[in-house]
């Protein structure tokens, strides 16, 4: 079977940029131009939470509500927010919708907006958005120029590519050596060898061939996460290049990015890059595109991005089978993540020894970090892989006000959080494993002395239970049990909070070993890791004293 774009989320796209909601008279039409039955259509818009079944107000304002814009002052911006919208509609008679939503990728401009889909800084940007004045981006902290960026200059784009292409099956094979060689490992989260990734999609299908797909996971939506959003805006020729090379070595034919809706800039930058990118891409018999998820956290699990880019509902997968052997349309597909693609390029255009010689202390390579919470200088940095904990924060300026660490959390919601002490350790899969954490997606959360450790931990189960797709029940009712748990301890509703976390235990080892995809499994560990692992924080859980009734059971 040959594919074919995507039909019904493409066209629903298309009419909420239109008319900026979905229409009955719409979607009916839609059906029948697509001969598909009005259920179908139906099923899966209601999916996703990026289309709307209602008109817009005048003025939408998204706020972020998660971790590193609830320590940036969230809630006093959103009261803000809230009493200029109230002013603006008695003064106007016009309706300003303004409603939470989850992590928007602009953990380093918090509190974080959306503005008629514009990223704005809270409640000041907002504010002014109401006014009339158009919103202004917010000013980001970057490299001004990247190491992983091989290319001198702009005419040097895709030689990578052009020469793999041109060498046939032994450049191809070269190409995974030298990835081999480099210890590249997948960059999302998961940190698998890139190399053993990419030789498994290699060999399946017929003889290693027939109909593959590469695919470009760039749905990265953990709160703290945003380190990609940064390649997409300023590399997306590494990006493009990434697929590209990607595309040769397993002998695929067609390369798809798959972007979070709420990345409007960064696709419009990737979109450019495309269509320059795209004249390589023909001569080399691979198809360039950008698929705009609708979706929410959950898309970026990548069998559910692959139900999404095949019409249906993001729920995740089964596995096995796994991806690499059967995935878009039961064909065999890679996908990596955004950092994984263009440190590919980067390698495939320098060589592996090349990238071995710029990390520190033992490790390969350089690592692109998002760093924000209490930080002074909140942004993406570039390091050499083996940086201490402690050089980054001291290169983001260090803990805010000069106060003293007292926990991080290195590599984004998903992963455990560090006391103070152990900032010495280096950035590393390894050696942060070996610490009681992981490098996961590169997202660092600050925290300096004095925050109330519980609240993080809530804040972040929330957004899990939030996020949860609810396909399958340990996931859906276990994150919400660990809400309630984890909410009756910060109300002080707790007689016994040691057998509190106790059962927050058992129930994180039930969702561990049955929830279908690593968001259930991954729920309760930020907040676990607090009350387990960081001095003090079982301390400040406030206690209720038991009652008559309470000692008589």
């Amino acid at each position: 079977m040959r594919y074919r774009p995507p039909s019904i989320l493409q066209h629903l796209s298309a009419l909420q940029d239109e008319h900026g909601w979905l229409r009955d008279d719409d979607l009916r039409r839609l059906a029948a131009e697509l001969g598909v039955p009005l259920h179908r259509i139906e099923g899966v818009a209601s999916f996703y939470p990026h289309f709307r079944r209602t008109p817009p107000a005048a003025h939408t304002i998204e706020l972020c509500r998660d971790l590193s814009c609830a320590m940036a002052g969230g809630e006093a911006a959103r009261n803000s927010v809230l009493e200029a919208a109230v002013a603006h509609e008695a003064a106007t008679g016009e309706r300003v919708e303004v409603r939470e939503v989850s992590c928007l990728g602009r953990c380093d401009r918090a509190p974080a907006a959306l503005v008629h889909h514009q990223p704005v800084v809270a409640p000041a940007g907002a504010i002014a958005a109401l006014r009339g004045d158009p919103p202004r981006p917010p000013a980001i902290v970057a490299p001004t120029r990247f190491t992983l960026d091989p290319h001198d200059r702009p005419e040097d784009r895709y030689s990578a590519a052009r020469r793999i292409a041109a060498g046939g099956d032994a450049a191809a094979d070269e190409a995974l050596a030298a990835i081999k060689e480099a210890g590249l490992r997948g960059m999302g989260g998961a940190g698998f060898p890139t190399a053993m990734k990419w030789g498994f999609v290699r060999g399946a299908g017929p003889d290693g061939g027939g109909e593959k797909f590469v695919i470009c996971n760039a749905d990265e939506s953990e709160p703290g996460t945003f380190k990609d959003r940064e390649i997409l805006r300023r590399l997306p020729h590494l990006v493009w290049e990434g697929v590209m090379i990607a595309a040769l070595v397993v002998r695929a034919q067609r390369g798809i990015v798959y972007i979070r809706h709420e990345y409007g800039p960064e696709e419009e930058a990737l979109e450019k890059e495309r269509e320059a990118a795209a004249a390589v891409a023909d001569a080399l018999g691979i198809t360039l595109e950008i698929f705009r998820s609708p979706g929410g956290y959950i898309m970026g699990e990548e069998t559910a991005l692959l139900e999404a880019l095949e019409d249906r509902r993001g729920e995740p997968r089964n596995k096995p089978p796994f991806p690499g052997i059967e995935g878009l349309f039961g064909r065999p597909t890679l996908i990596n993540n955004v950092e994984t693609l263009a440190m590919a390029t980067a390698i495939c255009t320098r060589g592996a020894a090349w990238w071995r010689g710029l990390g520190v202390r033992g490790c390969a390579g350089v690592k692109v970090m998002a760093i924000s919470g209490d930080i002074t200088d909140p942004g993406v940095y570039e390091v050499p892989m083996g940086t201490t904990v402690a050089e980054l924060i001291a290169r983001a300026g260090g803990v805010v006000h000069g106060q003293a660490l007292l926990a991080f959390q290195p590599g984004g919601a998903s992963s455990a959080f560090l006391p103070g002490d152990r900032a010495d350790a280096p950035l590393d899969f390894d050696a942060l494993r070996e610490a009681g954490s992981t490098l996961g997606s590169g997202a660092m959360v600050v925290v300096a002395e004095g925050r109330d450790l519980l609240a993080m931990g809530l804040s972040l189960t929330r957004f899990f239970r939030n996020e949860s797709c609810g396909k399958c029940v340990p996931c859906r009712i276990g994150s919400e049990k660990g809400v309630e748990i984890l909410e009756a301890m910060a109300a002080g509703e707790s007689t016994d909070p040691p057998a509190s976390v106790k059962l927050l235990g058992e129930l994180d080892e039930t969702l561990a070993q049955t929830s279908i995809c690593g968001l259930g499994q991954v729920a309760l560990l930020p907040a676990l890791s607090i009350l387990r692992g960081l001095p003090g924080a079982m301390d400040a859980v406030p206690r209720r004293r038991p009652s008559l009734k309470d000692r008589a059971n």
